[in-house]
C-alpha cells in the first residue's frame, strides 16, 4: 500500500469516526415527534428520517436547535468522506475506464449530497426533495459501476462486492419509496424511513470493508 493509498483510507476512517461522533449525540438530543405520530418522545431510530434531525423545531413542536446543528455536521462529514470513498473503492479493481466513471459520478453525487444538507426540508420545502433526487441518481449509479467493477475486476474483493450490492439493494428500494412519496405529496409511512436506516448501515459498512481493504 502507497502512503497515497493510506492517506484516502485514513480519511475515510477519520470521516466515518466523525459521522458517528456527531450523529450519535444529535439523535440523543431530538425532543421527539414522527412525520406519523407527533407525540413520541426522543429519536426513534427505525421511524425518524435522518433530515428529521435537522430541523430546528422537531416534529413534536420543541425546539431542536443544539441537535440540527449535530446532525448536519455529521451529514456534511459524511458526504465529505464519500470523497476518498470512491477513490478507495476504485482502487480495488483494475477496470481503468471504470473507476473514471464511478469517480465522476461519485464526485457528482457528493456535491448533491452536501446541497441536500444544506438545504433541509423545514426551510426549503421541495428543494430538498429535488436535491436528494439529483444527489441519488449519480450516486447510486456511481454504486452500481463500482460494484461491477469489483465483480469483474481484478482482484476480485468479493466481501466488499457483496457487501455493496446488499447496500444498493436497499438503498435503490428507499430512494423509489422517497420519490413515489414526493411525487404523490405525502409522508408515506414509516418502512422509508426504516429502509433508509438499513442503506446507512450498510452503507458503513461498505465503507469499513473497503477502508480495511
Amino acid at each position: 500500500m502507497t502512503k497515497g493509498d493510506r492517506l484516502v483510507r485514513g480519511a475515510l476512517v477519520v470521516g466515518m469516526v466523525g459521522f458517528a461522533g456527531f450523529m450519535a449525540p444529535a439523535m440523543c438530543l431530538y425532543p421527539g415527534g414522527t412525520w406519523w405520530d407527533s407525540t413520541t418522545q426522543g429519536y426513534r431510530f427505525w421511524e425518524n428520517f435522518l433530515c428529521d434531525l435537522e430541523w430546528r423545531v422537531a416534529l413534536n413542536g420543541q425546539p431542536n436547535e443544539g441537535a440540527s446543528h449535530l446532525a448536519q455536521t455529521a451529514m456534511l462529514i459524511l458526504a465529505i468522506a464519500l470523497l476518498p470513498f470512491w477513490l478507495a473503492v476504485t482502487q480495488l479493481f483494475d477496470r481503468r475506464r471504470l473507476a473514471v466513471m464511478v469517480r465522476s459520478l461519485g464526485l457528482a453525487s457528493v456535491v448533491g449530497t452536501i446541497a441536500v444538507v444544506l438545504m433541509p426540508s423545514d426551510r426549503f420545502g421541495v428543494l430538498h426533495g429535488i436535491a436528494v433526487v439529483v444527489a441519488g441518481l449519480p450516486g447510486l449509479s456511481a454504486a452500481g459501476l463500482a460494484i461491477a467493477g469489483l465483480f469483474l475486476g481484478e482482484p476480485r474483493p468479493r466481501i466488499a462486492a457483496w457487501t455493496g450490492t446488499s447496500m444498493l439493494v436497499y438503498a435503490v428500494a428507499d430512494f423509489a419509496l422517497y420519490v413515489s412519496h414526493l411525487i404523490a405529496h405525502t409522508e408515506g409511512t414509516w418502512l422509508t424511513a426504516a429502509v433508509q436506516k438499513i442503506a446507512l448501515l450498510l452503507l458503513l459498512a461498505w465503507m469499513i470493508v473497503v477502508a480495511g481493504r
